[in-house]
């Protein structure tokens, strides 16, 4: 509770405090102040754009990629069902830097391609804009519906769509006003989401809008916490992005509390999958392919050209192709070698740590005294929607003047407080299937409460427990928000230096996120080794 409630309190309290030449006192000066500053609207309308945006491709995407792996006769239809959960395991800011590389206007891989090879002069659309933003978000956080739609598509009872046509409705019809609306409760959990922590990013915007003086929240953020600082006037725009997000929250849960979403029946059904037309089954490949390329493919094979050319020119040739680049970055340059280890740290201690706390959480939300659970829960429940730009920014406050300051040991505790409540739901989600009594016979039959935990739950909850393990290890490796306000020198992570680079060389950039990519993918591979499923969870 207190990892949750601190620095949104810290936050609060920062933004009533006002300056002036008598010491501080409780004012909504700071308030005042940005609400007359024409810059907050531009990042207030910028991030919007984005994030509404964001959110319709996303669930467009993420419902339709969902429909066709689970609901009809596409081939290759489990291997798209692991392929599709790929750039969740990758890192948004390695995606918008590979997106520069791909489409930049005089230097992009496709631009050069389009001109040189095919000799044709159409112009791809300007990577650096909203649009460019609007696009990376989409691609990276279409898997968020993904993992919130497939399960309830699944358990859905394929008569309510039979009975649909049996009376003459086109598919259509049926998808309009039966399937769509029944997953409803998922895709509206699903959109508000990604609207929240995608219009929150840091790490797109940065990238893509900050070069061209495009204003985003999160950027705006950043830059009234760099010197000189004004702590005052940050701390109330993060007040009110929070109270935007609980209002959206609050919002939802009404409109769903209203209306019933039975999809389950108790009669007893066999999901059948629908045979799809030759067109159909093209079309339905065709996306998949277009997602996986532009999510995975195309960028990896962007930051693989980039960073075996000694100069980049838009083009990878041979003659320019070289190793320094990786030599210089893993053993030549102290800064990456430091952040790969601080990295490493982080993400190994956290997500153990995290996991640990999830369990006991889940076990507490499950198992515990019902009084107080629901108030516990929907504290528990804010870091999943306020951004990670934000959460660092409250343990920035609580954490100045305090020996944490400028530590690891802050960057671990803000990661944690930011993202275990993610564990949590992992773990619950599994908790909730297992019945109490073969705890309660192991306490009968003489056992303590941690003999229970150590011999009964935690081995049940072992697949729960790696798969929000892994999760968390990925999600700490690629973290860029809740750390570029709360690292300090030596406290430098991938990402982080990913940034610092940035301004120096792209080929250097390209090279650092290879090895955080290869970090990542091989978490991936290690999930799907342990047959853990975050589409169950």
């Amino acid at each position: 509770m207190l990892l949750v409630v601190g620095p949104f309190l810290a936050t609060v309290i920062r933004s009533l405090l006002y300056w002036d030449g008598d010491g501080a006192a409780l004012s909504l000066q700071n308030f005042a102040a940005l609400f007359s500053d024409p810059r907050f609207y531009q990042a207030v309308g910028n991030t919007a754009l984005c994030g509404v945006g964001a959110t319709i491709i996303s669930c467009i995407l993420g419902f339709s990629l969902a429909w066709v792996v689970s609901r009809t006769d596409m081939p290759g239809r489990r291997s798209f069902e692991i392929l599709n959960l790929v750039p969740f395991f990758l890192s948004p800011y390695v995606g918008a830097i590979s997106w520069i590389y791909l489409a930049a206007p005089n230097s992009g891989i496709l631009q050069t391609f389009l001109a040189g090879t095919l000799g044709t002069s159409i112009q791809l659309p300007l990577i650096y804009s909203i649009g460019g933003v609007t696009w990376v978000l989409s691609l990276f956080y279409t898997p968020y519906v993904y993992l919130f739609v497939i399960a309830p598509m699944r358990q859905m009872d394929g008569a309510l769509e039979d009975a649909a046509r049996v009376h003459g409705a086109s598919f259509w019809y049926t998808l309009r006003h039966i399937t769509i609306p029944l997953l409803l409760p998922a895709l509206l959990s699903s959109a508000l989401v990604v609207f929240v922590t995608s219009a929150g990013l840091f790490d797109v915007p940065l990238a893509m809008a900050a070069p061209k003086g495009i204003r985003t929240m999160p950027t705006e953020i950043f830059s009234l916490v760099q010197y000189p600082s004004d702590l005052g006037r940050a701390a109330s725009f993060g007040v009110v992005v929070m109270s935007v997000t609980v209002l959206l929250t609050l919002l939802q849960r009404r409109f769903l509390d209203r209306r019933r979403f039975e999809t389950v029946t108790g009669k007893g059904y066999r999901p059948r999958p629908i045979v799809l037309r030759p067109l159909g089954r093209a079309a339905a490949l065709g996306l998949e392919i277009v997602y996986i390329g532009s999510g995975v493919v195309l960028p990896v094979v962007a930051l693989l050209m980039v960073s075996f050319s000694s100069i980049w020119t838009g083009q990878l040739r041979p003659a320019t192709m070289t190793l320094r680049n990786y030599e210089y970055v893993a053993f030549g340059y102290r800064l990456t070698q430091q952040a790969i280890l601080n990295s490493l740290y982080l993400a190994l201690v956290g997500a153990t740590l995290g996991v640990g706390l999830a369990v006991l959480q889940a076990y507490y939300l499950n198992r515990g005294n019902r009084k107080g659970r629901t108030i516990v829960d929907l504290i528990l429940s804010l870091p999943l929607g306020i951004p990670g730009i934000i959460l660092g920014l409250g343990f920035l406050i609580l954490a100045i003047r305090t020996p944490l300051y400028s530590t690891l040991s802050i960057i671990l505790i803000a990661y944690i407080a930011r993202f275990f409540p993610f564990a949590t739901r992992t773990v619950a989600a599994m908790l909730l299937a297992i019945n109490p009594e073969l705890e309660q016979s192991a306490r009968a039959s003489g056992a303590s409460w941690l003999q229970t935990m150590r011999y009964v739950l935690v081995p049940l909850l072992l697949p729960a427990i790696i798969a929000a393990w892994l999760m968390l290890f990925v999600i700490f490796i690629r973290e860029l928000g809740a750390t570029i306000l709360l690292y300090a020198q030596g406290t430098e992570t991938i990402s982080v230096v990913l940034v610092i680079l940035s301004e120096h060389g792209s080929t250097y950039v390209a090279a650092l996120a290879i090895i955080q990519l290869v970090m990542l993918l091989g978490a991936f591979l290690l999930f799907r080794a342990t047959r853990a499923s975050l589409v169950q969870a």
